[in-house]
């Protein structure tokens, strides 16, 4: 007599809700994986963001007078008249009709400009924008909702005083936060030292 061999109705079932499990735990964390993924990625473009936002304050002059000055590249201190500036000593802040995304005769052209920068504002409307006024995190991207915000204050470093003998900034502390809903803080900063009067 031979015997019938194949697997019985139990043995069905137990396979079926072992595959089951394992099925419903790999969603579980392929969805956890691929949140995480996400939320990692959105860390980075922040990261990235704050960091240009940082190399373009950075980059730009720290002098005595405003640019625009007619003395801007001369002068040998932040006082108005003699060896100092004609008519605009840079201060923290933008001057009157300045901003940072606009017309390129009005945007923001030296370090102290940036202060207390928030975008939105700044001449960018709904977010984050380049100089040029373009919103780099429209709707839709992973960094929609975010906002930026640019904070310099007088720094001392080794053998430079914080406030030069007219209580202008020698050195500036530059600090960029990036903050976006449901996640931390991103920030990033950087020391500038005044460089006046040279421009180069």
């Amino acid at each position: 007599m031979r015997r019938e061999r194949g697997f019985t109705l139990i043995d069905v079932l137990v396979l079926i809700v072992l595959v089951g499990m394992l099925a419903g735990s790999l969603t579980v964390l392929f969805s956890r994986l691929a949140a995480q993924s996400a939320q990692t990625m959105r860390a980075q473009q922040a990261l990235a963001l704050a960091q240009s936002l940082l190399d373009e304050v950075r980059a730009m002059p720290m002098t005595y007078c405003d640019p625009q000055d007619a003395r801007a590249g001369v002068a040998t201190g932040a006082f108005v008249g003699g060896t100092g500036c004609a008519t605009t000593v840079e201060a923290l802040g933008p001057e009157p009709g300045e901003v940072r995304a606009g017309a390129p005769a009005l945007r923001f052209d030296n370090v102290g400009d940036y202060h207390n920068l928030a975008m939105p504002g700044g001449g960018c409307v709904g977010g984050i924008c380049d100089p040029s006024g373009t919103l780099i995190n429209p709707p839709g991207t992973p960094l929609a909702g975010c906002s930026a915000r640019i904070v310099t204050t007088a720094q001392a470093m080794p053998g430079v005083p914080a406030l030069d003998a007219n209580g202008r900034a020698q050195g500036l502390r530059i600090v960029v936060t990036v903050a976006c809903p449901g996640s931390a803080d991103t920030q990033v900063e950087a020391v500038r030292l005044r460089h006046s009067p040279r421009q180069s």
